[in-house]
């Protein structure tokens, strides 16, 4: 007796398939914030060429501190940005934004 084509087409750990309990919560999408990322940095290359590097540069830093602000805000941070404690995660964006953004405001000829 030969075995049916679409169980030997399965790997074994999928011979069973589990149903989700009742407490499962669906899993939430990285998307959101690696768009509003992603349009951070898109924006702050498009200023950065046609205004100026002091535009371009204060953008990513408002980048940055949207999304810190993000993280510490969001009750389980937003999946994308939640990489490391929440704390670190916050200090990281928040620290490297004021630097950015003082650097781009003192930096001569920029």
């Amino acid at each position: 007796m030969v075995p049916d084509a679409d169980a030997r087409a399965q790997p074994h750990w999928h011979a069973v398939d589990a149903a989700p309990h009742a407490g499962a919560r669906p899993v939430r999408s990285p998307v959101p914030a690696i768009l509003v990322v992603l349009a951070g940095i898109v924006l702050a290359v498009l200023l950065g060429m046609t205004v100026g590097a002091r535009l371009g540069s204060l953008t990513i830093a408002a980048t940055l501190a949207v999304a810190g602000v993000w993280r510490a805000v969001s009750p389980s941070g937003p999946v994308g940005l939640a990489i490391r404690s929440r704390g670190f995660d916050v200090f990281l964006c928040l620290s490297v934004a004021s630097v950015m953004g003082v650097l781009a405001l003192t930096a001569p000829g920029v």
